[in-house]
């Protein structure tokens, strides 16, 4: 296996660790929610089962040109398992914002990628656009569950966009 070479393949490995990120946030918040959230499991599952599909379509994608994962992909899933942990233990409300703040970061990310991918790797492309209607899917039910106004909420929606853009910019060095 070999590194990353062009900026597709650097997305695509970066997609590929944000993916293991969000199996484990949903995993952990899956976890404690039965104690603070247990309306939200079913919810979570089908989100889990998501990101694991999403993180399959990339590590599939990586192997078969024989790109090696992001060096942090072990980090950003013990990341992603603290921070659904300790979220979850938060209970519903801050489930709904750690999901909301990740991926409105996603969604600007992927945005992003489509655009430069179009012109630059059409198989990238077609790779990342099978993910976006999910992520958007995601982001618009945690928004619509999530209390806004609240102080902590805003704090968490920020603590935890400004950790995901980290992750990705760490990532695409």
């Amino acid at each position: 296996m070999r590194p990353a070479q062009t900026v597709s393949e650097k997305m695509i490995k970066v997609d590929h660790t944000g993916e293991n990120g969000a199996v484990n946030i949903y995993r952990a918040q899956r976890l404690t929610a039965q104690i603070r959230a247990p309306h939200l499991r079913p919810q979570l599952a089908h989100f889990q089962e998501h990101e694991e599909e999403h993180r399959a379509l990339f590590k599939t994608y990586l192997e078969e040109r024989g790109i090696r994962r992001c060096v942090s992909y072990h980090l950003s899933g013990i990341g992603g398992f603290i921070l659904g942990f300790m979220t979850g233990l938060m209970g519903t409300n801050a489930i709904a914002a750690t999901t909301y703040a990740v991926e409105s970061v996603v969604l600007a990310h992927l945005a992003h990628q489509l655009e430069f991918l179009r012109e630059d790797n059409i198989d990238a492309f077609n790779v990342v656009s099978l993910i976006y209607e999910d992520e958007k899917s995601h982001h618009d039910t945690a928004k619509a569950q999530m209390l806004e106004g609240k102080f902590l909420t805003r704090v968490l929606v920020r603590i935890v966009r400004l950790s995901t853009e980290a992750v990705i910019r760490f990532g695409m060095r």
